[in-house]
């Protein structure tokens, strides 16, 4: 057996770069670089083997270890989870800084591949610099934080162990049912170290990515299901993106005539314009689909996990007394969620496997003109959101708990006349048809799925696992990363904004354009309607300065220019306080080369209502509150309504 002496951080690099995935027949490299904040912990290390022979992995040089790694997390989004860019970081806070990111990957279902690095294996310099001390297991160290999160954990104390831990990574970094955030530790001077690896270690690795059908019998009892319902609604999901289904789904739904709805991870698998599409379902859905879901008989949900926000809490899903479940999914977990019948396979081929028996039994659905009259109608109010303008002292906004002196008081400090509505429908209007865009959380989640349309496949990046604030601008980054000739387009609410944005920063440094657009409403909107929306006040979730008079945070609005924000890290300006400034900016914006930021000054309460829907959120059940009581209340109804598990 030929061997090759190398330390292991040397391993690590030559390894990742024979690592390559197939599928369909297809057959691409898998990681494809590295994003790194060098620290003492890795610098020389696996720092070394990386200045020394990286192969063909490109280093990313990051700014913050979070979003660098989601960063990574939405490059392997953007390629269907067919390629990767691991990360690497030192230790201590460097190492806990991606564990949101490592939590944020497991959630989705997307793989990421973290290098954090760790305290001498050796113990002989304890304890280093960064390094946590637990008296009573001195094992512990910062890198542990990740074990809650992680798919895989593995931690290198010896230089051969590499070998079953970078195998057992791929393992799971390639799984469709289970992947997520892998995560091999390396202390630090373990990555020094040199050990005879096999030349065999080091050989293309093929991982095939297996389309697995469901077996017979769950075959035969989905088909049993669909044969015996009328009203059949389908939920197509992030499965059926990485399984790229969407024209196989949309040959089902056309054959059987059924209403396909989709959830977030699952927008745009499948054409918004597909004539058996009814847009978003659950609590950021919209009124076609979660009218639909109201009667439907059997939810056929299709590589989708069922959370909360597409069931709206087991209410919007299941008001139909007689309604069952049937889950196409790789996942035997997610299969048997809500008590559905499981069918576990892949979303392509089960779908077409389904699809041929179901024909020869001549199926069709019992829908007569409910769906295009449903539809008729949400696209009349869809246009009609999108439409709002700010109209002078009469303006009503969307959001019932709007009060004159929130309005009165932006207006005043702020002088923005944007509704937030109107801006998404401007932002449709004006960038191009296969330009990408990135959001994760706020009010934008919801806007998007109700209004955002786009037939272009895979140009809807939305992180609503995690919902994690901070994610948009790096996964715009790792989006355009992935799709360079594509325009990206971050949409980030102020507060997400201030999170986290140094990963500007990288992308000005790589020459990839993307375009934030912040919607400053001075607020963590969302939170704050569902604050007031409860009986709550306006806690801490306004940007305002303390009152010296009240000893609250209920003076003027604070004013941030994030246009110079945006400048100074090397981005293109542009500022917009009406509807027209900021068309004009998106307008200006796209004929740019180089990064830009469009400060947009909205108004708030303007983002769009929900429809027909309801979350299930813990509202105190004592209380002097008159308005909590209330909130208590409607909660409590809704409960008798919803399923319990």
């Amino acid at each position: 057996m030929k061997r090759i002496k190398m330390t292991v951080g040397q391993a690590v690099v030559k390894f990742l770069n024979e690592q390559y995935i197939e599928m369909d027949g297809e057959v691409t490299p898998f990681v494809d670089g590295m994003f790194t904040i060098f620290g003492h912990g890795m610098v020389v290390g696996l720092g070394q083997a990386l200045e020394e022979e990286p192969g063909r992995l490109r280093v990313y040089q990051g700014r913050n270890e979070q979003g660098m790694a989601h960063a990574a997390i939405s490059y392997a989004k953007q390629n269907n989870r067919r390629r990767i860019i691991a990360c690497t970081s030192s230790i201590g806070p460097g190492a806990a800084n991606m564990v949101t990111a490592a939590l944020t990957a497991s959630i989705n279902h997307i793989p990421l591949l973290l290098f954090p690095s760790d305290s001498f294996a050796t113990r002989q310099p304890d304890p280093v610099l960064q390094q946590m001390e637990v008296a009573s297991d001195l094992s512990v160290t910062a890198s542990d934080c990740f074990k809650p999160v992680a798919k895989y954990w593995d931690r290198v104390t010896r230089p051969e162990q590499v070998m079953s831990a970078l195998i057992n990574a791929m393992r799971v970094l390639t799984d469709t049912a289970d992947c997520g955030a892998a995560v091999i530790s390396l202390p630090q001077d373990v990555q020094g170290e040199s050990f005879e690896y096999p030349e065999s270690f080091f050989q293309r690795r093929i991982h095939h990515i297996s389309r697995r059908c469901a077996d017979e019998y769950e075959l035969e009892k989905a088909v049993e299901m669909i044969m015996n319902a009328k009203k059949p609604l389908l939920i197509s999901g992030g499965g059926v993106r990485y399984s790229e289904a969407g024209e196989t789904v949309m040959e089902f739904c056309r054959e059987f005539h059924i209403p396909v709805s989709q959830t977030q991870a699952g927008h745009s698998a499948l054409p918004d314009s597909f004539d058996l599409s009814v847009g978003g379902v659950g609590v950021t859905g919209g009124l076609a689909a979660n009218l639909l879901a109201k009667d439907a008989d059997l939810v056929i949900g299709v590589g989708t996990r069922f959370n909360d926000f597409v069931t709206g809490s087991k209410w919007v899903l299941f008001r139909n007394p007689d309604v069952k479940v049937l889950a196409v999914n790789t996942s035997e977990f997610h299969a048997e969620k809500v008590d559905a019948v499981r069918c576990v396979g892949d979303a392509k081929v089960t779908m077409e496997a389904i699809m041929e028996r179901l024909k020869a039994k001549a199926y069709k659905s019992g829908y007569t003109t409910e769906i295009e009259e449903i539809k008729e109608t949400w696209e009349k109010e869809r246009l009609s959101v999108l439409s709002v303008q700010y109209s002078g002292e009469d303006f009503v906004p969307c959001v019932p708990s709007w009060t004159p002196e929130i309005m009165s008081d932006y207006l005043r400090d702020i002088g923005g006349t944007i509704t937030e509505s109107n801006a998404v429908g401007v932002l449709r209007e004006e960038i191009d048809d296969d330009a990408i865009v990135v959001a994760a959380a706020g009010s934008l989640p919801a806007d998007l799925e109700r209004l955002w349309v786009t037939d272009v496949k895979n140009t809807y990046n939305m992180e609503y696992g995690a919902s994690c604030m901070g994610y948009e601008i790096a996964g715009a980054l790792g989006s355009k990363l992935a799709a360079p000739e594509q325009e990206v387009y971050a949409l980030v609410g102020d507060g997400s904004f201030m999170m986290l944005n140094s990963e500007i920063s990288t992308a000005v440094q790589e020459k990839q354009k993307i375009t934030v657009v912040v919607f400053d409403n001075t607020a963590f909107g969302c939170i704050n309607n569902l604050q007031m929306g409860n009986g709550v006040g306006s806690l801490a979730t306004e940007m305002r300065y303390r009152n010296e008079k009240t000893g609250q945070m209920d003076g003027n609005y604070v004013y941030t220019d994030f246009a110079k924000v945006g400048e100074g890290y090397g981005m293109k300006p542009f500022t917009a306080k009406t509807s027209e400034e900021f068309r004009e900016a998106v307008k200006a914006a796209k004929k740019e080369t180089c990064s830009c930021i469009i400060d947009a000054k909205v108004l708030p309460k303007t983002m769009a209502e929900g429809y027909e829907s309801w979350w299930h959120i813990g509202v105190a059940s004592t209380s002097g509150s008159d308005g909590v009581k209330e909130a208590r209340k409607r909660i409590d109804e809704k409960l008798k309504e919803a399923r319990m598990y």
